[in-house]
């Protein structure tokens, strides 16, 4: 099978049931890239939008039949984007969304005052500009409560979910930093920090990719192969690392199609990393942003499509695409547009099975002409030529894996001297 061509025998790979979510995948995107060409292009976003929903739904079926197909076009037509797709808004307590604006004003009031604004909201740690330190305080509260009305609600899965977050975030092992809870709702939305960003020399937001709804597993696990990979490299430096899941992700490789959850979350992504450079003391902190999977493509969101994202390097693992056609399209707050390429970077490993993913966001940025650094990474043991194990951010971040210390080198300022 050739490297340059991973889709040339797609259904040789998939026949052996290894990824029948990539299999579906596939066929959904055939099929809609069949009627958006029979319908116009002009019917794509919405067609995609009400279709995202319909798979929300448990719908798996929905583009077999004329009538169905008949139907979602003419919803397409005349509806926009559904209610329950917008992004959860912040309550009004007469602060300020904007981090900059929040975090003069909180940096002015007086203890009580803040501690009025924690009873009109009692998720106030959810808002960018807040320093962590106090993020965390609120966030913990909050989290107590949310366990509680679970209990309450008879919800032990959800209460379970919590049991595990509170676990992670009260357990320091000897000689490591302590975890920052950063973002916690009650709609699976989330934001970990393993130690203060706010006096970090080097900050590192990785982007919740998909499938992700009960973090605790991953958090842990690759918040310390990435903080451990900055620490080989540069072991005086502090380094501090989120892992942002503030935003609703896709939970399965056939909702990773669509490329709406990006766009909705890359808003709420982009404010995120406003409220960093604004609550951090001392000289600015190095910020590294990577997107692992499809938070690569909220990273491709957030920082393209007229947005630009307050990040000094951008780093894309495991990505079959970004939602944009090349790094010209990115905009990095801390670089020069003639400069982007250079701090844009981009790898995937040799038998990563996401390679066969349906081409719904763009060229993958591994590809010469997206314009970014791309470096080298290695293969985890497996028989096949393709290999789902590849695309776990764990064999990324491996430490015989070249992308770990590429990665690492990457963090710590030394992106020109990746492999």
């Amino acid at each position: 099978m050739s490297n340059s061509d991973p889709e040339e025998n797609v259904l040789n790979f998939l026949s052996l049931d290894l990824h029948p979510g990539i299999l579906r995948a596939n066929v959904i995107a055939r099929r809609l890239e069949s009627i958006i060409r029979e319908a116009g292009e002009g019917i794509s976003n919405k067609l995609y939008r009400n279709t995202r929903d319909a798979v929300l739904r448990g719908d798996y079926n929905f583009l077999t039949a004329d009538d169905d197909i008949a139907r979602m076009i003419g919803e397409s037509w005349h509806t926009g984007r559904s209610a329950e797709s917008l992004p959860a808004r912040l309550p009004d307590i007469g602060v300020p969304e904007d981090p900059k604006a929040l975090h003069e004003l909180w940096s002015g009031l007086s203890q009580s005052e803040k501690a009025d604004l924690y009873h009109a909201d009692p998720f106030i740690g959810n808002r960018d500009g807040i320093p962590q330190e106090k993020r965390d305080k609120y966030n913990r509260s909050a989290l107590q409560t949310l366990w509680e009305r679970a209990q309450e609600a008879g919800d032990y899965q959800r209460a379970g979910n919590y049991d595990e977050i509170m676990k992670m975030l009260y357990t320091s092992e000897r000689g490591q930093p302590p975890f920052y809870l950063s973002y916690i709702d009650d709609d699976w939305r989330f934001a970990f920090t393993l130690d203060n960003p706010d006096f970090a020399d080097n900050a590192v937001i990785l982007l919740n990719p998909a499938g992700i709804k009960y973090p605790v597993g991953y958090a842990d696990e690759t918040m310390r192969q990435i903080r451990q990979a900055a620490l080989l490299v540069d072991p005086r430096a502090k380094t501090s690392v989120t892992l942002w899941g503030g935003y609703d992700n896709p939970r399965s490789m056939v909702q990773s199609v669509f490329p709406q959850f990006a766009e909705d979350g890359a808003a709420m992504a982009r404010r995120y990393h406003e409220g960093l450079r604004f609550t951090h003391v001392g000289p600015p902190s190095h910020n590294t942003t990577i997107g692992h999977s499809y938070g690569s493509v909220l990273a491709g969101h957030a920082a393209g499509h007229g947005g630009a994202l307050n990040t000094d390097e951008l780093v894309f693992i495991g990505s079959w695409g970004t939602g944009v056609h090349n790094a010209g399209e990115l905009s990095l707050t801390s670089v020069t547009p003639e400069n982007t390429g250079d701090h844009v970077f981009a790898t995937m490993a040799p038998r990563d099975s996401v390679q066969l993913m349906p081409k719904t966001h763009g060229p993958p940025p591994t590809d010469p002409g997206f314009g970014a650094s791309v470096f080298s990474s290695g293969s985890a043991p497996g028989e096949y030529r393709w290999n789902p194990m590849d695309h776990f951010a764990t064999n990324y971040l491996d430490s015989s894996n070249p992308a770990a210390r590429n990665i690492g080198l990457i963090i710590t300022g030394h992106g020109d001297m990746v492999t």
